[in-house]
């Protein structure tokens, strides 16, 4: 593994963002940090609250690897195994944040893009490390209560992340993190909220719902939420 550059940052808008404008000057692998972002990105075009001093906020730029399927589950195994050797043992909810009693304590945007004919990967990283007063429409966000060296953790995320592992790794270890399985679940599709049971996953890490009916169903992206 090549070494990582670092870039840490007081503020920006986003290190993701900073990581996609920059990224054709940067030496690859590259670790963006930011102390704060002031337009934090998450999924779908949603917003991620990144207060200053309380969170680690990084992005890790590097060349495509030739599959890019399971970017997303990558990195969130990652982040947990590094989070375990601090005693944190957060759990993942499909298919990219990670939960710690009942609350969201990271997110996780993987996106890949071309620059002059090079594919290239930005996967972002947001840990509410002591973040303790969230927004009203953030009921669901809380903290890990972790005191660390950031830039070290930081670090520590990033070559866990560009480590060369096989699929079947990656993907018992998210399995096996994963808390949905069992439960009750809602999503939308095609316009309305549907209920099902969270079975499995398949080796491209989609989610295996059954319905009432017994029917099954393969859901390869969106947002999901667990019925209580």
């Amino acid at each position: 593994m090549s070494k990582i550059n670092i870039i840490a940052f007081d503020s920006l808008s986003s290190t993701s963002t900073y990581a996609r404008e920059n990224a054709e000057m940067l030496p690859l692998p590259s670790l963006i940090t930011a102390n704060t972002q002031t337009a934090g990105r998450g999924r779908r075009g949603n917003s991620f609250y990144s207060p200053e001093n309380t969170g680690l906020y990084m992005t890790v730029v590097f060349e495509a690897p030739e599959s890019c399927d399971l970017l997303t589950p990558t990195a969130a195994v990652a982040v947990c195994e590094v989070l375990e050797k601090y005693g944190t043992y957060p759990k993942i909810k499909w298919v990219n944040d990670l939960f710690l009693n009942g609350k969201k304590v990271c997110g996780i945007l993987a996106e890949r893009f071309i620059i002059k004919g090079r594919a290239i990967v930005c996967i972002g990283i947001g840990i509410n490390l002591k973040t303790e007063v969230f927004p009203d429409e953030l009921a669901m966000a809380g903290s890990i209560n972790l005191d660390c060296d950031k830039s070290k953790l930081a670090e520590e995320i990033a070559e866990c992340l560009l480590k060369e592992r096989t699929n079947e790794y990656i993907l018992s270890e998210y399995k096996k993190r994963l808390f949905i399985l069992g439960k009750e679940i809602y999503f939308s599709k095609d316009g309305t909220v549907q209920t099902a049971c969270a079975v499995d996953i398949n080796k491209n890490c989609n989610l295996i719902v059954r319905h009432p009916d017994g029917r099954t169903q393969t859901l390869s992206s969106g947002e999901i939420s667990i019925k209580i």
